[in-house]
């Protein structure tokens, strides 16, 4: 049976156009479905844009190697792609005696994944990195850094292409079905493709995809997250974190390349919805909580002494599929092939980012195995 494609990919996130990239860059007929407009408009283009370091992952942890390896892949691109980025450094605050000794595990955990420059600080030597904020103690982390996540998307998108990739927007999938050796997967446009792998990079809606072919979907959630700008910058010119809590990183303050700073995402688990984001096909679901401005204010107070409510204003707000729900403890990112030339990616939520181009390289490598399995 003839093939229209060597690969298929699902979705057009970070993670898919980086797993996209990757195989068409080995010379592969490639191509990306996306349902919406264009490429990165839901999870990959709102979240804080943090290059992160490795150090909140459990050692062995598919995110604590991918995120260390991105991390340095990340770097080394937007670099020699010219995307937007600076590495900054981040300082993970401890204000109690009782979040010192989870820094020093956080400090601990850093090292066995190999993060480097890595140096766990006291209170004046923080002082003298961030005048503005207090602290008993303080974890810095050198590889750190923030970049623009819709320019290291437009760059992904542009290698994809050039290296013979093709996309089709607005192409929601409404089935898939086993096609010889391979898929043929239908679109809502009513168009249909044959691949000879099809990777599942759908992020939200990951589950669905992976009920289309009948196997047992993995149960995910969607936990939205919203933001607050604040007015003025304090002088803040990295990533401030405070000890992160059980289920989430904890309401942080960033700096963008741009020269603002945000606070947030705080973490609220959602009812799922077709179309959860404004503008985006037929509307939107759900919108940032100003009544959250005054626990925002109060959090971040801690760590901030002179921030004023009226510094924060609603800014933007983003959603996540996890696989842990409410209560659960920490869940690895979920990359697997299930089903016979069917690779998923379910539960790619932070650090999916910084991640990206390691994700792009693990899936390629279970795309190979299945090529050569099929021969």
């Amino acid at each position: 049976m003839e093939y229209d494609l060597d690969l298929l990919v699902i979705g057009a996130g970070v993670a898919g156009l980086a797993t996209g990239r990757e195989v068409a860059l080995s010379g592969r007929c490639v191509g990306i479905l996306e349902k919406n407009r264009r490429y990165g408009l839901e999870t990959s283009s709102r979240n804080s844009e943090v290059m992160h370091s490795g150090i909140h992952y459990p050692p062995g942890s598919l995110k604590a190697l991918l995120c260390v390896e991105g991390n340095r892949l990340l770097y080394d691109y937007c670099a020699d792609s010219g995307v937007l980025h600076r590495k900054t450094g981040k300082i993970t605050l401890a204000v109690t005696p009782e979040e010192e000794k989870r820094l020093w595990l956080l400090y601990k955990t850093g090292l066995a994944n190999g993060v480097k420059d890595i140096k766990l600080l006291g209170a004046e030597r923080v002082k003298k990195m961030v005048p503005c904020v207090e602290c008993r103690s303080g974890l810095f982390t050198g590889s750190t850094g923030i970049l623009s996540a819709h320019g290291l998307m437009d760059s992904l998108y542009g290698d994809f292409l050039e290296s013979g990739g093709i996309a089709g927007f607005g192409e929601e999938v409404t089935g898939i079905e086993k096609a010889g050796r391979g898929y043929r997967v239908a679109t809502a446009a009513g168009r249909h493709y044959t691949s000879r792998v099809v990777i599942n990079c759908a992020g939200l809606f990951s589950d669905r995809i992976s009920g289309m072919i009948s196997m047992a979907t993995v149960r995910t959630y969607w936990a939205k997250g919203d933001y607050f700008g604040l007015g003025r910058t304090f002088g803040i010119n990295m990533p401030v974190y405070p000890v992160p809590g059980r289920d989430y990183l904890g309401i942080h303050l960033t700096p963008d390349v741009g020269g603002g700073l945000k606070a947030g995402p705080d973490i609220e688990y959602v009812e799922k919805s077709d179309h959860p984001y404004p503008g985006e096909n037929r509307g939107t679901s759900y919108s940032v909580d100003e009544r959250k401005r005054e626990r925002f204010f109060r959090e971040v107070r801690r760590y901030l002494p002179s921030i004023r409510e009226e510094d924060l204003s609603p800014a933007m707000f983003g959603i996540r599929s996890r696989l842990q729900g409410p209560g659960d403890g920490p869940r690895d990112f979920l990359i697997s092939a299930p089903a016979p030339g069917f690779i998923n990616l379910e539960g790619i939520d932070s650090p999916g980012l910084t991640s990206c181009l390691a994700i792009g390289k693990y899936a390629r490598n279970i795309f190979d195995v299945i090529i050569r399995e099929k021969r």
